[in-house]
């Protein structure tokens, strides 16, 4: 054996011996998996891992514990809203207005012939007497404010002459009479319009004033005062 093989072994030799030695004096006898220094502690690699080891012994700080379970907090559902209760509105109620009814209106006119003569003779066209007089009669209407819903034109005669030739001459009469007065603004379509002859005399037919009162047409104008309300 050359000096250079003495020398080599001898150092693989002390090697081997002063890696036993440091173990020896440093690390405990290694049990159950992590290696352990003199002084109890772990031993740990470059990583800050502990080492560990088929002979090792068991070290607290390296036993992994298990991860605590975390309970997910308990959902609570969201309660709806409460909604707050309508609140009352007083809303006071409109005054009502009571009108009481109105009394109807009635204007009257007698259109005889005491005072001369309404028509020619034998005939139902008017004189001027019997326009002025009816529209006298209009005007009043109109000033009183009055909004007619029936006009009566009722035509009568005296007792001279037949029956069936009187009864025809009133209804022509009061024909005329509803002519005109529908020329000066009046509802023709409320009007009623007929004739009674020598059937309804107001004075005695003897006597030529009786017969002059009852040659006539009488004029009933019915309705309400017209009323204008503003709000």
């Amino acid at each position: 054996m050359t000096i250079k093989n003495i020398t080599m072994n001898m150092t693989k030799s002390s090697v081997v011996i002063l890696t036993t030695a440091l173990m020896a004096t440093s690390v405990n006898a290694m049990e159950r998996g992590y290696v352990q220094s003199a002084n109890g502690m772990a031993v740990t690699d470059a990583s800050g891992d502990c080492v560990t080891s088929s002979l090792g012994s068991t070290v607290n700080s390296c036993i992994p514990t298990a991860a605590p379970i975390i309970e997910p907090p308990p959902v609570v559902k969201a309660k709806p809203p409460v909604k707050a209760p309508p609140v009352a509105v007083y809303v006071a109620p409109k005054p009502v207005v009571k009108r009481m009814p109105q009394k109807p209106i009635v204007k009257v006119l007698t259109l005889n012939e005491t005072g001369g003569s309404n028509f020619a003779f034998d005939s139902d066209k008017l004189s001027g007497k019997a326009m002025r007089e009816l529209n006298n009669f209009v005007g009043s209407v109109q000033t009183a404010k009055v909004s007619p819903d029936r006009i009566s034109v009722v035509g009568h005669t005296d007792s001279i002459g037949s029956d069936n030739y009187n009864q025809g001459l009133s209804e022509r009469r009061a024909t005329s009479v509803a002519n005109f007065l529908t020329s000066k603004g009046m509802n023709r379509n409320i009007m009623s319009v007929s004739g009674k002859g020598e059937s309804q005399p107001v004075a005695d037919n003897s006597s030529k004033d009786g017969r002059s009162q009852n040659r006539r047409v009488d004029i009933s104008v019915t309705g309400q005062k017209k009323v204008i309300i503003r709000q």
